[in-house]
């Protein structure tokens, strides 16, 4: 049994997931396994909290490792009113992910309002694709120790072609036993990451050039 703890702990460390102390991912995975895209699409992956209540405080989103860009994907945070997800959902959070953040671990977060995720309830998270490339079949794929994850006949990935953020009641990731369609992600405990010196760097210019138009309009 010690061994098994020592093994999901070293896991755990190395794809950079939460454990009950620390920030993190609610799922990781050390390399992406695929990197495809032939559409747009709304991914969704729904998990059940354990024992413990969590706090969210990013949604994030799949940064491709070969190009590590996201183009302003929507992804919205749904509470479940059934266990399993098949029925409806209530949104409680949502956010457009962009490039203002730094890549952590596989993904884009942009830190939302802090929420609470109650022991025992089920939630939904979902993001479109905005034609980005997406991943399945991960190696070293694991979750926060915290959730597990809502599999529908042995599939974790639900799926539509649609271009928005949706509440997705089915099981479509036609990979069965493998880790779901990524896709969104949910950032839980106290954020780390911060808008790149870049970013901001940009964002300033762009704001001297607004002033310097309105002084010049002026005079």
């Amino acid at each position: 049994m010690k061994a098994t703890h020592k093994i999901l702990a070293a896991l755990v460390a190395s794809v950079g997931i939460a454990s009950s102390a620390n920030a993190g991912a609610l799922w990781e995975f050390a390399t992406a396994g695929n990197s495809f895209t032939n559409n747009t699409w709304d991914f969704a992956t729904s998990f059940r909290v354990g024992a413990s209540d969590l706090t969210a405080t990013g949604l994030g989103y799949y940064a491709d490792p070969q190009t590590g860009q996201v183009h302003a994907n929507p992804v919205a945070l749904y509470k479940c009113d059934n266990a399993d997800c098949t029925g409806t959902g209530t949104l409680i959070a949502s956010a457009i992910v962009d490039n203002t953040y730094p890549i952590t671990g596989h993904f884009r977060y942009v830190t939302i309002a802090p929420v609470t995720l109650e022991a025992g309830q089920s939630y939904q998270v979902a993001g479109v694709s905005s034609g980005d490339n997406y991943t399945w079949n991960d190696p070293g794929f694991a979750t926060d120790p915290g959730i597990s994850l809502i599999a529908l006949g042995n599939q974790v990935g639900r799926w539509l072609a649609i271009g928005t953020p949706d509440f997705l009641n089915f099981g479509r990731s036609d990979i069965p036993n493998q880790d779901g369609f990524w896709g969104p992600n949910v950032f839980i405990g106290q954020p780390t990451f911060a808008p790149e010196p870049a970013s901001l760097a940009l964002m300033g210019l762009g704001l001297a050039g607004l002033l310097g138009a309105r002084r010049r309009q002026r005079s």
